[in-house]
């Protein structure tokens, strides 16, 4: 883990210097996360959404269709643009598709044991908690110049607790899925499990946008993580649910 790097005692706040790297675009994320099938990206199809890039449909992806267990090519679905402005500023797109029951699956030439549902919501726990990562080191930037109580905010033991609390979070999201103990467990489904790293990342999320104050709340910083966080928890939980 290296998200956060706290100045030593005595260390005099740096600003953005402070900051690393630059934080990565929440597109530039999701695009990392996508699962490819010889050379082209391939995207879930949980209930009738799917969450897409410019770039990625540019690409003719392909589509995994849970309800349905079949892949698809992207025009042979229906695809309408949901408007949502907060999605926005992520360069992340939301579209409602339909697929047309005449339509016949591609072959995927795969072995007929290796679960793709899992693989793709696996793929999708990982980028949300990459949003997660991602909205904590906006939040240094943001704090990383701040002076309080005569010492950096930063520096606080309140502000390092929480920051704790988020990295044993997202360390816990990158180890639990593959755990050896969890996965000899038959009776323990992997959804579930999922389900339960969803409600961590979710107060994990609460914790860094309580850490910015205001700044938390601005559609174009640490939110829009936030937003988009919660929009891919909707997504694979709520299945045949409409999209709120």
């Amino acid at each position: 883990m290296h998200v956060i790097e706290f100045q030593g005692a005595g260390a005099r706040p740096m600003g953005l210097q402070a900051a690393g790297d630059p934080v990565a675009p929440i597109s530039k994320l999701f695009e990392d996360a996508t699962v490819r099938w010889n050379n082209r990206p391939v995207l879930l199809a949980a209930g009738t959404y799917i969450l897409a890039t410019v770039g990625l449909v540019e690409q003719e992806p392909m589509v995994w269709h849970e309800s349905a267990g079949g892949l698809y090519r992207w025009e042979q679905l229906h695809a309408v643009l949901v408007q949502d402005r907060m999605l926005e500023p992520s360069g992340i797109r939301l579209y409602r598709v339909q697929l047309n029951p005449a339509e016949e699956a591609q072959e995927f030439g795969s072995d007929e044991r290796t679960n793709w549902d899992d693989i793709f919501r696996t793929r999708l726990l990982q980028f949300r908690a990459e949003l997660c990562r991602a909205g904590l080191e906006q939040m240094r930037r943001h704090l990383s110049g701040r002076i309080s109580g005569g010492q950096s905010t930063l520096q606080h033991q309140l502000v390092k607790g929480t920051v704790a609390d988020v990295l044993t979070t997202l360390y816990m999201t990158e180890t639990l899925p593959q755990d050896h103990f969890l996965s000899a467990k038959p009776d323990l489904p992997l959804g579930r499990v999922h389900a339960w790293i969803h409600q961590e990342l979710d107060e994990a999320f609460r914790q860094i946008q309580r850490l910015g104050g205001g700044f938390g709340f601005l559609r174009q910083g640490v939110s829009s993580y936030i937003y988009t966080g919660q929009l891919v928890k909707n997504m694979l939980l709520s299945g045949e649910e409409e999209y709120r």
